[in-house]
């Protein structure tokens, strides 16, 4: 025959019975228990060789009609504002969908009008080096 010990609130009491076990529950369902073929404390509600019924709680009080009515306000204010930032945040995401098309189309006109100035600037330096050129011969002439 099994004998148990309990545990009430670091209380140790035992050895019982498994008649004399179920007793005690009864009075104490908050109880732990140990045999000697286990490495803890278990409490009595998780050993299956008890006799332990677990009643349901109470079911909780009804809230205040004036409490749901403030609840249901304020989910519907947040909806609201969850709309609205929503909608703010398309407007945003519009909007810099076109800026970036914008900076992509002056991306490509400063870069065509880089190659331009580019282009011209070289003309430029030939015509400077040409006119170097002709000043050097002339001065070669007059001496």
């Amino acid at each position: 025959m099994k004998k148990w010990f309990f545990s009430d609130n670091g209380e140790v009491t035992g050895p019982f019975g498994l008649k004399e076990s179920n007793e005690l529950i009864s009075k104490n369902p908050d109880l732990y228990a140990w045999h000697p073929s286990y490495t803890h404390w278990v409490p009595v509600s998780c050993i299956n060789e008890f006799d332990t019924t677990i009643s349901p709680p109470p079911p909780p009080i009804d809230l205040p009609t004036d409490l749901i009515g403030d609840m249901i306000g304020e989910e519907k204010e947040l909806l609201t504002t969850l709309d609205r930032i929503d909608k703010t945040i398309k407007i945003t995401s519009d909007s810099l969908y076109e800026i970036d098309a914008e900076l992509d189309e002056y991306s490509q006109i400063t870069h065509n009008l880089t190659e331009e100035v580019k282009v011209v600037v070289k003309s430029i330096e030939e015509q400077y080096a040409s006119l170097q050129k002709n000043l050097a011969n002339v001065i070669k002439t007059d001496y």
